[in-house]
């Protein structure tokens, strides 16, 4: 759970941290925080540093640095847009704190991670010949692997009730793990209000690259689909998932190697240069088939937001 205070605070916190992921652009100083939840800067900047763990300030400037990194892998933009839609004013204070962060210039960062991905798409056709396309002797994918085949899928906005883990989120459903009481929480919540069904989409939505953000910084929100749009009640909240083209692959069984399955999807539609990753959050879907009357195959569908390449605009996108 991301923090437990009295209620007011809560709902102040919440919502202030959805402000702030979708408008890092916009003038996020603590004044102007503040006075949108009603509270005095001085006040706000002590219940935000104590629940939080960091100033508010710091806050929003490592979210923008961390969002022009992520934008630098997936978009060909210059860093002068980057730097513009992370919420710096120029080139220059953009690089200075990004190299301050990484050590590297964001165009060093870049080249980086393209000569990765290169490198990366020189192996994967012998890698899915040799793991993504095994079968055990029951003709199912083994536990922890990942379906070959990626499907393109668009999808309507989604409401979804969630509750903020802030830290790793390895083996989110299995027995054990921490992140159950938030489901428990969040099931309960759901139930008391008749927001939710036996068909409602069970969700996680990982709002940083784990690649770029520090394990103990790692947003995971733990969501359940509802069909209307609900104030923050407490440390519950709301969100939306914009529609859009997704890219959607499967993993089956533990999630021990679910960042195979990321890297899996990414290199089978971005590497070819038909798509392109667009600006939006991944997310995940929790399921299970049953098998027959004492086997259940769990998998989780993860979607990766896309665009066609610039090049490509002829490719269809599916209805």
């Amino acid at each position: 759970m991301i923090f437990q205070t009295n209620e007011k605070y809560e709902q102040a916190l919440l919502s202030t941290l959805l402000h702030i992921q979708t408008h890092l652009e916009e003038d996020l100083r603590l004044e102007a925080l503040a006075e949108r939840v009603g509270f005095s800067p001085y006040h706000f900047h002590r219940i935000f540093r104590e629940f939080i763990g960091e100033p508010v300030k710091e806050y929003v400037r490592r979210l923008r640095i961390e969002k022009g990194a992520y934008r630098l892998k997936i978009s060909e933009d210059t860093i002068l847009q980057i730097a513009l839609e992370a919420g710096f004013k120029n080139h220059e204070s953009f690089t200075r704190a990004f190299e301050k962060r990484f050590g590297i210039t964001p165009s060093e960062f870049r080249s980086d991670f393209l000569r990765a991905s290169r490198e990366r798409k020189q192996q994967i056709q012998p890698k899915y010949i040799t793991e993504y396309n095994l079968k055990d002797e029951t003709g199912l994918l083994p536990n922890g692997s990942t379906a070959k085949q990626v499907r393109l899928e668009r999808i309507r906005p989604i409401i979804v009730a969630f509750v903020r883990h802030i830290g790793p989120y390895d083996n989110i459903l299995e027995k054990g793990s921490p992140l159950l009481v938030l489901w428990a929480e969040l099931f309960q919540w759901g139930n008391a209000n008749q927001l939710i069904n036996a068909d409602s989409l069970l969700m996680g939505i990982a709002q940083d690259d784990p690649s770029i953000t520090p394990p103990e910084k790692q947003r995971f929100d733990v969501c359940v689909q509802i069909p209307a749009f609900h104030h923050p009640s407490g440390h519950i909240g709301c969100q939306t998932i914009s529609a859009g083209l997704f890219a959607v692959g499967r993993h089956y069984g533990l999630f021990d190697n679910l960042a195979d399955t990321y890297a899996h999807i990414y290199d089978s539609m971005i590497t070819t240069g038909k798509y392109q990753m667009r600006w939006g959050q991944p997310f995940e879907v929790y399921t299970h088939s049953r098998v027959n009357d004492d086997l259940r195959i769990h998998f989780t569908d993860v979607y990766l937001p896309i665009a066609p390449a610039e090049q490509n605009k002829e490719v269809v996108d599916p209805s």
